[in-house]
């Protein structure tokens, strides 16, 4: 697991970078009256209007994120002004415009001055530490019987789940959150309210809950559907359940809270700003690094393997489009995804970053939330298209090609520590005669059901595979032989368990052989896995249903 950052240490830290802004907004706006006292009608001003139109670029850019709001809006005006001056007046101004020039002084020192008074706060919602191993549904459900069964199949997927008969039951748990809350939209006492307004009463008892929210129904139609996305709800299931498939929607609901941080690196030439970002980023959970010196681009992103990188549009010698191309030449930065943070008055920049493989912008000043959101969403759309790549889309497991390197990986690391490792072989009994009885659609099901299973039950380390049809593979990274095969037997229990809807609900059963280099010392990673494979073949001529322990081989 990742090291978590103090909430209270990064709220002072933002603090700090709040002060320290306010200090340099005090030169900055010192330095900004200097030059507009300077100024002198109908004389050749272009070299204090550069000045000037860099500097409100600058304060509009960044005072909206460390909370100074107005002052960002009325830099920004000021900026777009004196653009048009630039290119009206040829770099003289007259009388009108330097005294415009003293009002809006006046406006940007009054602006810092209620933005002090109403101390913006940049501060975001930090990720939630997770609380145990298993995860916690509350199930809301109007039939005792109905969520009983519901109950006892989630619990074989490796889920905690409390019941309750009505939603009233849970506004009175005030110190608590779930990690997933199952409702039934007809489970209330007050029937009247919720036929009558049914968006407005999921919205105001559902609000401040968190975590995912999935509604069960009897009805499968638009309206229904669609009150429950407006109600909050990230998922709709009808009556009746199909629990593997509710199960499998969970896990993978639930799923983003288990990943590593996202690692961002932010490439700004404002370093209050960009300090500021990583600030943000940081207390939202995420790793975040940030360079001023686009020189140090390269071996930066090298070092830290960024997933995204926010990008300025002007940097000192080189710009933010120009930057995107140099990191493209590299074949491993080719899907590398970019965001430019740019100004308004940027629009030609923004078309030259589009064109040269940018993929979106956010607009300085940058929206603390709307930052964290961005940078979280991007990264996680990465990752699926990763996955995607590695992974089957049946189950979610490695495909039988990364399985195997992940063995051959853990085998070469084994070799230079001498740490254990276990390698299982897992199949479906009598998987073709479900194909044959209940079709090839059900028979999806139950293999999309071990996947769900396997990754509820083992650990993120451990390395989990679909190597062929009906057929997984598993590494397990510091296991010894007799745990890794008590694992895979607790784990056949609780498939066992699961019921099965296909004309007539059935169930089925696992098979499983299991190994450790220690009984192979002499061996490699191929000889693992067939040694696993035969001991599988021992499990099914023994009667199926059952797990067996590799025989072991004198060193």
């Amino acid at each position: 697991m990742p090291e978590q950052n103090d909430p209270s240490d990064l709220e002072s830290r933002l603090t700090s970078l709040r002060a320290a802004y306010r200090q340099r907004l005090v030169k900055d706006l010192a330095e900004i009256e200097s030059v507009v006292r300077r100024l002198r009608p109908g004389a050749d001003n272009s070299e204090a209007l550069g000045f000037l139109h860099h500097a409100l670029h600058k304060l509009a850019g960044s005072a909206g994120t460390f909370g100074f709001d107005q002052l960002g809006r009325q830099a920004r005006q000021q900026e777009q002004e004196i653009e048009h001056w630039k290119q009206r007046l040829s770099g003289s101004v007259g009388a009108f415009e330097v005294t415009q020039l003293g009002h809006w002084l006046g406006r940007l020192n009054a602006s810092l001055r209620a933005d002090e008074t109403s101390a913006g706060a940049m501060a975001v919602e930090s990720r939630s530490e997770k609380e145990g191993d298993k995860q916690t549904i509350w199930l809301v459900e109007r039939d005792q019987m109905l969520a009983d069964y519901m109950a006892q199949q989630l619990r074989s997927f490796g889920f905690v789940v409390r019941h309750y008969l009505n939603v009233e039951q849970i506004e009175g748990i005030d110190d608590e959150q779930p990690d997933l809350l199952l409702v039934d939209h007809r489970a209330s006492n007050n029937g009247d309210a919720l036929r009558q307004e049914p968006v407005t009463f999921w919205q105001e008892r559902l609000a401040r809950y968190l975590c995912p929210i999935i509604f069960t129904a009897g009805e499968e139609n638009y309206i229904s559907r669609l009150t429950a996305v407006r109600s909050g709800a990230e998922g709709y299931f009808v009556k009746p359940i199909d629990v593997p498939q509710l199960a499998a929607h969970v896990a993978q609901l639930l799923k983003s809270g288990d990943q590593s941080s996202e690692r961002v690196l932010i490439v700004e030439g404002d370093q209050a700003l960009a300090e500021s970002c990583v600030a943000v980023l940081a207390q939202a959970g995420m790793q975040a690094r940030c360079i001023h010196d686009p020189q140090c681009l390269i071996q930066i992103a090298s070092e830290f393997s960024p997933e995204l990188i926010l990008m300025d549009l002007q940097l000192p010698g080189a710009t933010g489009a120009e930057l995107g191309m140099m990191l493209r030449q590299f074949e491993r930065w080719q899907h590398l995804s970019i965001i430019y943070l740019s100004s308004a008055s940027c629009q030609y920049q923004r078309e030259e970053a589009l064109m040269r493989g940018g993929d979106a912008f956010l607009e300085k000043p940058v929206d603390a939330r709307l930052l964290v959101n961005t940078c979280r969403a991007r990264v996680q759309r990465v990752r699926k298209l990763e996955e995607a790549m590695v992974r089957d889309g049946l189950t979610g497991l490695l495909k039988h090609a990364s399985i195997k390197e992940a063995l051959a990986e853990e085998w070469r690391s084994a070799q230079r520590s001498g740490n254990p490792f276990s390698v299982v072989m897992l199949d479906i009994d009598h998987f073709k005669s479900v194909n044959d009885t209940h079709g090839h659609a059900v028979g999806d099901l139950v293999i999309s059901a071990v996947g769900t299973l396997l990754r509820q039950h083992f650990r993120s380390t451990d390395r989990l595979g679909r190597y062929g049809g009906e057929e997984f593979a598993l590494v397990l990274p510091n296991c010894e032989v007799d745990v890794a095969a008590k694992l895979v037997d607790g784990l056949r229990d609780s498939f066992a368990a699961i019921q099965f809807v296909g004309g007539n609900d059935f169930s089925c059963t696992l098979s499983a052989g299991v190994v450790d280099n220690q009984q192979l010392p002499e061996g490699h990673a191929g000889e693992l896995l067939e040694a696993a494979d035969n001991a599988l073949y021992q499990a099914k001529n023994a009667g199926r249903n059952r797990v067996c322990i590799a025989q072991p081989t004198s060193a």
